[in-house]
């Protein structure tokens, strides 16, 4: 559900849960059963998976008699403030943030510690010892994403198309990639050519980006390590209109199109990252942190500043051409979606 946006300030905060963002309809339920609140603060909806990760939350709260309260923040950091204020206002029993900017959101946490409410740093690291990261293993999913290129295509001129350089989990996605990377690249064997941080990881922007790239290049680039499906789609358009669409090209989410990229040899792969499982899982946590309960399967984990805090890390899995039957039966898409187009060469998972 995407929520409108109007930038006030100093408004009543039944006012403000309407004019920043919080679902108004959801907010009045919740005030009105006076039970439990799980609030949630979601950067963007912008791609398809959000959707996916609210379904998976909405999923445990709901038979668990939790109301679900949520904001959109659009992309903008400074909403996202805003917003998490007057999601506090509502008295959350618990909060899951997945911060648009991992920096410029701490003062909210703080907010929340101060105000007795436990906080989720959903997907995206905050680093602070005040929060539960619950996530995937970033690092896990970069080192995916870097083998099954180059198990395609292990030298020539590579481009890296990152995320967002505000966002730290960047640095998790390229710690795993450069395992992998980094020694093809001492030895000469791999050179990169480009590296382009993409604002709000736009697909837009990705497109913009690849196609000066491949201008400067003079089209001579052999891979594209992209960090995420949006922005692999972007630069998928670039290499279409140049006729090289079905070089090496990565990306993770398992958006749809892209899966059905991959049955179509058009890309190499995405790394799938469950999201309504990640959803389940952050939903259950924060009943379990609401209640005061310890977090079932948490672990401590070492953030950017080695500050301590706990987490629950699931694990990603990279999904080619060889192994789309993974998604099919998970349900995550069906057969007819993922084979949609596709004339010639199937793969196994649409025959």
């Amino acid at each position: 559900m995407l929520f409108s946006s109007i930038k006030r300030t100093g408004v009543l905060a039944g006012v403000a849960a309407v004019v920043l963002g919080v679902g108004f309809g959801a907010l009045e339920q919740a005030q009105a059963a006076g039970g439990k609140r799980i609030c949630v603060s979601w950067r963007h909806f912008q791609e398809e998976r959000w959707r996916i990760d609210e379904a998976g939350i909405k999923s445990v709260l709901d038979p668990a008699g939790y109301t679900y309260v949520s904001a959109d923040a659009q992309g903008d950091p400074q909403k996202q403030m805003t917003d998490v204020d007057s999601l506090l206002s509502s008295k959350c029993d618990a909060a899951i943030v997945l911060a648009q900017d991992s920096k410029a959101i701490i003062p909210a946490v703080a907010q929340a510690k101060a105000a007795g409410v436990p906080v989720i740093a959903y997907d995206v690291p905050i680093d602070s010892a005040d929060v539960t990261f619950i996530s995937f293993d970033n690092v896990a999913v970069g080192r995916l994403m870097a083998e099954a290129m180059v198990k395609v295509k292990d030298s020539g001129n590579w481009a890296l198309i990152e995320g967002d350089a505000t966002m730290t989990i960047i640095n998790l996605f390229r710690d795993g990639q450069m395992q992998v990377l980094k020694p093809l690249i001492d030895k000469g064997q791999i050179k990169v050519v480009a590296k382009q941080n993409i604002e709000n990881w736009k697909p837009d922007l990705a497109q913009a980006a690849m196609e000066q790239i491949l201008t400067q290049q003079n089209n001579k680039v052999d891979a594209v390590l992209a960090m995420n499906d949006g922005m692999s789609t972007g630069v998928a358009a670039a290499l279409s209109a140049q006729k090289m669409l079905g070089i090496p090209l990565s990306g993770q989410d398992g958006d749809k199109a892209v899966l059905n990229r991959i049955a179509k040899g058009q890309q190499t792969v995405t790394v799938w990252k469950n999201s309504y499982m990640l959803g389940q899982a952050a939903a259950k946590a924060a009943i379990e942190m609401a209640e005061g309960k310890p977090t079932t399967g948490s672990k401590p984990f070492k953030t950017e500043s080695g500050t301590m805090q706990p987490s629950i890390l699931l694990d990603p899995i990279a999904i080619t051409k060889d192994n789309l039957n993974l998604v099919v039966d998970a349900k995550w898409i069906s057969k007819a979606e993922l084979c949609n187009g596709i004339t010639e060469n199937p793969p196994a998972a649409c025959k």
